[in-house]
């Protein structure tokens, strides 16, 4: 029996070389170009993605590059620690020596007793206020939290409980010795701070004082009014120093 040739088999292999060539050149032009837009597409997502990152990267906030910079100074100590507040204070001159920013350091690390692991930073340019919480745990990384209110009231309010006690004490110091509950109480006749309990206490018994005051906390989600105390231990001798404690 005589091979019979498929008829697709036969147009093809009747096609001369020259037409098949022109066939490919006819397709290949259009093939090169999308390939080339797809491949130019991909390598333009690539470099955009790299590029965002390695902004991210180099650009970190400063008050997340100076409790970082703490934290790694801590960890690298041998043995290793957890962050101290001259480890934030010199993290902190470091970053500004390198860093133009309108961030400082508003309350360091024990600045408020209450909130002892506590650093608030302020922007001096938005008045804002950054919070970052640091562990007692070595090794635990320090994490930004919302500020709490308390500890915006406590800051605020402490600064001038602490002039007026001072005052107190240098007035007993100045007529040979230590100050007195009585002292106390005339130092603070006209303030806005009030006692909880009156002070007693006699000169060189010393003793701890609590005062309270209502402050007026604005906010994004609208105004509150805080009962803020501060409580301060004041010295057994003129030469002492009163200094707050938490309540």
């Amino acid at each position: 029996m005589a091979n019979r040739e498929h008829p697709r088999n036969s147009r093809c292999s009747n096609e001369s070389p020259q037409a098949r060539r022109q066939a490919i050149v006819e397709i290949t032009p259009l093939g090169w170009f999308i390939s080339r837009t797809l491949l130019l597409a991909v390598v333009l997502l690539m470099l955009t993605s790299i590029t965002s990152s390695a902004v991210n990267a180099a650009k970190p906030s400063f008050v997340s590059a100076v409790a970082e910079y703490a934290f790694s100074t801590a960890s690298h100590e041998k043995p290793a620690r957890a962050v101290s507040a001259t480890d934030l204070s010199n993290a902190v001159a470091t970053k500004s020596n390198v860093t133009t920013s309108t961030v400082t350091l508003g309350a360091n690390l024990g600045d408020i007793p209450s909130y002892p692991r506590l650093a608030i930073f302020i922007d001096s340019a938005t008045f804002k206020n950054t919070c970052v919480s640091f562990s007692n745990v070595v090794g635990k990384p320090p994490y930004l939290i919302a500020c709490p209110q308390m500890a915006i009231a406590l800051w605020q309010e402490a600064p001038s409980v602490m002039e007026t006690s001072r005052s107190a004490v240098a007035m007993a110091a100045a007529k040979g010795r230590a100050v007195s509950g009585g002292d106390i109480a005339k130092s603070f006749a006209n303030s806005r701070f009030h006692f909880v309990i009156a002070p007693t206490f006699k000169a060189g018994q010393g003793g701890e004082v609590t005062f309270i005051s209502r402050l007026k906390m604005t906010s994004d989600s609208g105004s509150v009014t805080e009962n803020v105390h501060v409580c301060v231990k004041f010295p057994t001798t003129e030469a002492g120093i009163p200094f707050q404690v938490h309540c």
